[in-house]
């Protein structure tokens, strides 16, 4: 646990608004590139001296904001604390262990009544360009930066009083919205007498520990709850060692020059559908990490069951976002989310869904009804570390350009493969030294070699359904 020392709440506070500071400058803010939805440029600005304390308007854009929120929904669970991972697997105060990630032991508590969504490093080029534009911010390696964490708070949901850690050198937190004036949910620093008000896209920097390594007390703030809204962020926590761990792509083909398969001629002379009591034909490719296809795996009845919980009749229909905020073409547009166990359907569908991926169900993810993204970094690795894709569309065709496979699908092929493995133990001499993990210690690696992009097929729009299984249980008993 951090050794915090008690100190005096300040006698005056000071209210920190970007969007009051924007108006006092005579710049005009910086326009998002067209391209990739980035700001073409960011200003900081000095709000404490010491501890130094950055604040920067316009971190991320509209469009930014809007990603990140999509690419949490469906995987939001109870927010959990995080200490310092200990040799034992337990947390610094010796409390019974839980797995880690990114190095950090985390349990629920009371002080925190919020919901988070963990993303996956890179689960969009989005996402990675947002993490090294964190990284450049903090002036830190972007291996140090843990997996960024999106906060849901609904109305009087909040996290008390609280330190980050000194294993954590720097934090930026990042406002993912906007709420009502005077709707509170803003960030509280008590003994520095600083109210941050949320304000969409604006980033705020600070330090945890003092130049003797020790946890800076000065630095105890608090997420107060919103009155009537609901506020998003994300945290962005940079670790005093090496936590982020990636397998790069050794190759990359172009789509002329991969090996095609037709799951047609997969399929051919396949069993009767599962409604009719068939079984299930899985057909693993010969590709390094492996990619599963199975033809013909939801039936027709399944199809048309989707798209009517969608509130579309068809395919052809399938271009109101229902929930979700409409989005460029060039990303890929989360079009619906499938309750868990809606219907009895949804249910049997979710159950085989585990069974031919070999992952807990409690672990599955709501089904997420998209259209496709047909480009490269656009689509969603999901927040999973087994992802798959069925297809809804009459014909549709993905292609994994770093492992020279394009897959011809049909309405109901699905597609299954691994986002990352847990594999070599961690050295720590390798991997930052005397403060790294501990040696011995195995680590989730993620994989980028099974990025994927759609190919048009046609003029039609490709559709279909993102399947994620989270690292952890996101369904409640019994769903």
């Amino acid at each position: 646990m951090a050794q915090i020392e008690v100190l005096q709440p300040s006698d005056c506070i000071g209210i920190v608004d970007a969007r009051e500071v924007v108006k006092q400058s005579t710049e005009p803010p910086p326009e998002a590139n067209p391209e990739t939805g980035a700001p073409t440029a960011l200003r900081s600005f000095i709000v404490r001296h010491d501890p130094k304390m950055l604040l920067v308007p316009g971190f991320l854009t509209e469009m930014e904001c809007e990603h990140l929120r999509q690419l949490a929904e469906g995987h939001f669970t109870r927010s959990l604390v995080g200490t310092k991972d200990t040799a034992d697997g337990g947390d610094a105060s010796g409390a019974p262990g839980r797995a880690s990630v990114n190095g950090v032991y985390a349990k629920t508590a009371q002080t925190r009544t919020s919901t988070s969504c963990m993303l996956r490093p890179a689960q969009s080029g989005i996402v990675e360009r947002i993490e090294h534009r964190v990284a450049a911010l903090a002036g830190l390696p972007v291996e140090q930066l843990e997996r960024l964490v999106v906060v849901r708070y609904a109305p009087g949901e909040h996290f008390n009083e609280h330190h980050d850690g000194k294993f954590r050198p720097r934090t930026v937190f990042v406002y993912l919205n906007e709420l009502p004036e005077g709707d509170g949910g803003d960030t509280f620093f008590p003994h520095l007498g600083l109210s941050f008000v949320p304000r969409a896209g604006c980033a705020v920097m600070w330090p945890n520990a003092r130049p003797d390594g020790k946890e800076d007390s000065r630095m105890v703030h608090a997420g107060r709850a919103p009155k009537t809204a609901v506020k998003y962020g994300f945290n962005c926590f940079f670790n005093d060692s090496v936590v982020r761990l990636m397998d790069y792509p050794t190759i990359d083909l172009a789509e002329q020059d991969a090996f095609v398969v037709d799951f047609r001629t997969l399929g051919a002379g396949r069993p009767a559908p599962p409604d009719a009591g068939g079984a299930i034909h899985t057909f693993s490719f010969d590709t390094e990490p492996k990619v599963t296809g199975v033809p013909g795996f939801a039936t027709e009845a399944e199809i048309d069951h989707l798209f009517e919980l969608s509130n579309n009749g068809s395919a052809d229909e399938a271009a109101s976002p229902g929930k979700f905020q409409p989005c460029p073409r060039r990303l890929e547009m989360p079009l619906h989310l499938i309750e868990t166990a809606s219907t009895p359907a949804i249910a049997n569908l979710e159950a085989r869904l585990a069974a031919v991926a070999r992952f807990p169900l409690e672990h599955l993810a709501p089904l997420r009804v998209v259209r496709c993204s047909l480009k490269r970094g656009f689509s969603n690795r999901g927040c999973g570390q087994r992802a798959g894709f069925l297809c809804l569309s009459e014909a549709g065709e993905v292609f994994f350009p770093h492992l020279g496979l394009r897959c011809q699908m049909s309405t109901g092929d699905l597609l299954l493969w691994s986002n990352a493995v847990r594999a070599q133990t961690v050295d720590s001499d390798a991997y930052g030294g005397e403060g790294a993990s501990r040696t011995g210690h195995q680590r989730v690696v993620e994989d980028m070699r099974t990025l994927r992009v759609h190919l048009p097929v046609g003029d039609a729009t490709p559709f279909g359904v993102d399947i994620s299984f989270a690292d952890a249980p996101v369904r409640t008993p019994g769903s």
